[in-house]
């Protein structure tokens, strides 16, 4: 804490920002957002689509990591309050998200939630199962981080997990994409990886800062996500292929087509995570396991700067799930 006050004090005055100031940011671009929404629904079904995808992954991923920790590390007890408002605050943009999602097929704004023909069309896609699948696993992620029995917990981080990620297959692409079961189960892959992947970043990251003054821990922390991204990262690329095989009609369509288009831009921001992931398990992971606190403390930015690009990676495949892949 004094280390973080003096480098505080030690930054330029044009760099400090008052909590006020901070505050006052937050809320106009809140206010700006819902006002935007208001006036164009689908606008508001994007984002909120979008924040509720974000944060019920980074859950998942949480749970998933959380799972396969070892017990005496103590992550599950110390992920537990950031994990429970990533699901609640995903929970609740998935629900507000139906609103909106009626809105947008009714095209009347505030008026349109009376219509009874659009309540039906928008729900019928899907949202209402997707919003229900997801809520249980909810209960299920924050009920296994209060659990003593180990082996029931993490049986319930990852069914939770699961039924979360899954959540996300009940729409789009792989409910009306044929052959159906190949692309579902390629899908889930994808998302469990990339799920994986942005959870087991943030709660990798939540945990290093809680053992910031135990080198061994954290080298120990940061051995076990390396090894598991191994897997994460080959069950991902391996996903990603067969889905572009499955639902592009040839390569010439990844320059062609909306859909295609967008998928490069998808992989160029996941080749930029790749490099910048690879080099930290290359460089600084093998020293941060030996116990280097430089390594670790380079490895922690390196890790913000990760979690923000997946971020980015993330909002491009909610857009890319509402494409066409034909198109």
């Amino acid at each position: 804490m004094i280390d973080g006050m003096s480098e505080l004090r030690a930054l330029p005055p044009a760099l400090r920002l008052a909590p006020n100031t901070v505050a006052v940011a937050v809320g106009v671009l809140v206010a700006g957002t819902l006002l935007a929404s208001m006036l164009w629904p689908e606008f508001g079904h994007y984002i909120t689509q979008g924040i509720a995808m974000i944060l019920a992954l980074g859950a998942a991923g949480m749970g998933a990591y959380a799972a396969i920790s070892p017990t005496d590390l103590g992550v599950t007890r110390m992920i537990r309050r950031p994990m429970t408002t990533l699901a609640l605050i995903a929970f609740g943009a998935a629900l507000i998200k139906l609103p909106f999602a009626v809105m947008a097929v009714s095209g009347d704004g505030l008026r349109g939630l009376g219509n009874t023909l659009a309540r039906s069309v928008a729900l019928r896609g899907g949202e209402y199962e997707t919003v229900l699948a997801r809520a249980v696993g909810f209960v299920l992620l924050v009920g296994a981080l209060h659990l003593r029995r180990v082996g029931w917990s993490r049986l319930l981080l990852l069914a939770g997990a699961a039924l979360v990620t899954g959540s996300f297959l009940l729409t789009g692409h792989a409910r009306t994409h044929a052959p159906v079961i190949a692309v579902t189960l390629d899908a889930f892959a994808h998302l469990a990886a990339a799920a994986f992947w942005f959870g087991g970043l943030l709660a990798l990251s939540w945990t290093l800062r809680r053992r910031r003054g135990d080198t061994v821990a954290s080298g120990r922390l940061l051995a076990i996500f390396a090894h598991s991204m191994t897997v994460a990262l080959t069950v991902l690329a391996a996903a990603g292929a067969g889905l572009a095989v499955l639902y592009l009609d040839s390569p010439s369509a990844l320059l062609h087509t909306v859909y295609g288009q967008v998928l490069m831009v998808k992989l160029a921001l996941v080749a930029i995570v790749l490099v910048l992931s690879s080099a930290n398990h290359a460089r600084l992971v093998p020293s941060a396991r030996m116990g280097n606190t430089a390594a670790v403390r380079v490895l922690r930015t390196n890790i913000a700067a990760e979690q923000v690009l997946l971020v980015a990676v993330l909002a491009v495949t909610e857009v890319l799930m509402r494409q066409n892949p034909g198109g």
